[in-house]
């Protein structure tokens, strides 16, 4: 079995300024386009947060924020149509233009 020390033996052939691009650039690489939901995916999507809502089922959500897909677990405390958003019952605040996909548990 090869035992090779990976990155770490070209470390001291780069500048640290090529360090850092390589840094960065793998950063960049990670970042994720917002899904472009059709109209036909959005209606799904409201009517199964609507769904989750009246049976207080607990529910997985995946959440597009800042150019990362996360997902968010709990169970759906509000829906609020004025501020466009959705509450957890822990606290936490979604906006809906930032939900992309949604399981629920029975």
């Amino acid at each position: 079995m090869i035992r090779d020390r990976g990155n770490i033996k070209w470390n001291a052939m780069m500048l640290p300024e090529h360090v850092k691009l390589l840094r960065e650039w793998h950063e960049k690489n990670e970042d994720v386009e917002k899904p472009e939901l059709d109209e036909w995916a959005l209606q799904e999507l409201s009517e199964q947060l609507q769904i989750a809502f009246q049976n207080r089922t607990q529910v997985e959500l995946k959440i597009w924020e800042a150019a990362h897909i996360f997902t968010a677990t709990g169970i759906i405390a509000k829906l609020d149509d004025m501020k466009g958003a959705l509450y957890l019952e822990d606290g936490r605040r979604f906006p809906f233009h930032f939900i992309v996909g949604l399981t629920h548990y029975e």
